[in-house]
Formats: C-alpha cells, sequence, structure tokens
C-alpha cells in the first residue's frame, strides 16, 4: 500500500468543516428533501520526510422533507460529521517529493462504506460531482490508486450494475473479474466528471426553495430566513459548530 503518514480513521476525525451547500433532491414518492452537504478537510504533514497528508470528504445530511402536493414537512435531525458511514465520499491525497520532482496520489473512500441511503436518488454521482470539482482544483495530476469494486457492498445482479455504472459514469476505468468483483483507477483525478444529474438533485436558491414551499410562505420572507440560515451556516463553520447547528436549524 502506499506510504500513509496516518490512518484514515485518524484523518477523519482530525478533519474539520469547511463549508455547506443545500440542495433538493426529488424522491422518488414525489416527496422533495432538502439536504445540506458539508465539505471536511485535514492535513497531516510526516515529521520525518517530505510526505504531506490530506483528507478532503464531503459528508450528505438530510434536513428536511416537503411533500409539495399538500404543504406537509418532516424534519431530520442527522448529524453531520466525519462518522457517519452512508452518503460520504473522500479523497485521501499523499503528496511527495522524489528526485526533486513532487508527485501525488490519491485514494477514493471511505474504503468499504461506499453507501447511499436511500440508494437510487443520485446522491453518490453527486458528492462525487462535488468532491472531484474541489480535490482536481487543488491536485490536478494526482493519480487515483486502484480500488476494489467489493468496497461497494452489493446484495444482487441489479445492484452490481448499478455499482459499476456509477464508476464508468464517474470517468474511471473500470476492469471486472469474475465473481462480482473488479478494480477501479484513473490516470489524474482531472479525468473524473464533475456533473451530477440536475433532475435529481439540484442546489438550493431562494426562488426554488420558494417554489417548493409556496404554498406556506410568502417569498420575502423566504429569502430572508435562507439569508439568516447560510449567515447561521456561515457562522458555524468558523466556530467549527456546524453539527449542532444544522441539527437545530431549519426554516421556520
Amino acid at each position: 500500500g502506499a506510504p500513509w503518514v496516518s490512518t484514515q480513521h485518524e484523518m477523519e476525525t482530525a478533519a474539520r468543516p469547511q463549508r455547506t451547500r443545500l440542495f433538493r433532491v426529488r424522491m422518488k414518492t414525489g416527496h422533495v428533501r432538502v439536504a445540506g452537504v458539508t465539505y471536511f478537510q485535514a492535513t497531516q504533514a510526516s515529521g520525518s520526510d517530505s510526505r504531506v497528508e490530506h483528507l478532503y470528504r464531503v459528508q450528505l445530511s438530510w434536513l428536511a422533507e416537503f411533500d409539495p402536493r399538500d404543504g406537509k414537512t418532516q424534519r431530520f435531525a442527522e448529524r453531520t460529521s466525519t462518522g457517519r458511514a452512508a452518503n460520504a465520499l473522500q479523497f485521501r491525497v499523499l503528496e511527495m517529493s522524489t528526485d526533486g520532482r513532487r508527485i501525488s496520489a490519491v485514494r477514493l473512500g471511505p474504503k468499504g462504506q461506499i453507501l447511499a441511503e436511500p440508494p437510487g436518488m443520485g446522491i453518490m454521482s453527486l458528492l462525487r460531482a462535488l468532491l472531484v470539482e474541489w480535490v482536481a482544483a487543488l491536485h490536478p495530476d494526482a493519480t487515483v490508486l486502484t480500488g476494489s469494486l467489493y468496497q461497494v457492498d452489493v446484495p444482487g445482479e441489479k445492484e452490481m450494475a448499478l455499482r459499476d455504472a456509477f464508476f464508468a459514469r464517474s470517468g474511471f476505468t473500470v476492469r471486472p473479474t469474475a465473481g462480482c468483483g473488479g478494480t477501479f483507477f484513473a490516470r489524474s483525478i482531472r479525468e473524473l466528471k464533475t456533473t451530477w444529474n440536475t433532475d435529481k438533485a439540484q442546489e438550493l436558491t431562494a426562488p426554488l426553495l420558494a417554489e417548493a414551499v409556496s404554498a406556506q410562505l410568502e417569498t420575502p420572507l423566504l429569502r430572508q430566513q435562507i439569508a439568516s440560515l447560510q449567515d447561521q451556516l456561515g457562522t458555524a463553520l468558523k466556530e467549527k459548530r456546524a453539527t449542532e447547528v444544522l441539527s437545530r436549524v431549519w426554516l421556520a
């Protein structure tokens, strides 16, 4: 394996929130869910050589669900933390100098946990797009190390086809093997895609939210609430209290 400076667990524990973006996701039932995607980052330098390790993680938490037909809402109190396995995607990047050249390699993860809840909503494609866009701007030439398709748990053939399509659509080179396994890799992060299915998930702006809850709220009031929510999130991230605020905050 690559000579990592620290363990995945240590990096996840050290990661701190940088920003949060809001999205609306269409559910198969016709309901609309609101999600917050928080960007977490950690950096660890080796004490003995040129190695520097970074963790970049995007974690989605459900905030609320609307039924646009009757205006009913349901709130979720999911914690936004790096300890949660579902709806998270991360790159661990290792940089080092050899012969005066800076080289970098990246591993997709979290290992053994690439898991969407609920599945089939396009959540992992959204997270992959946001993560690739973020990390490609910082480490465009990093080689994506070969990963095992076994790290995505699939109960049957249909799920296996979905899993393989996710990696292929994302821009990875996929090499299936017998017994429902296989590998995926990419020559560099910049080969991976930064697009997602916008029919399934859209970034939330005040007008979009107004449309989703227009039966309940007047737009000027709503704009004010969105602005206030974004301020609270901004402050929370500065104070590293995103977890607490995201679980409490909803558009009253």
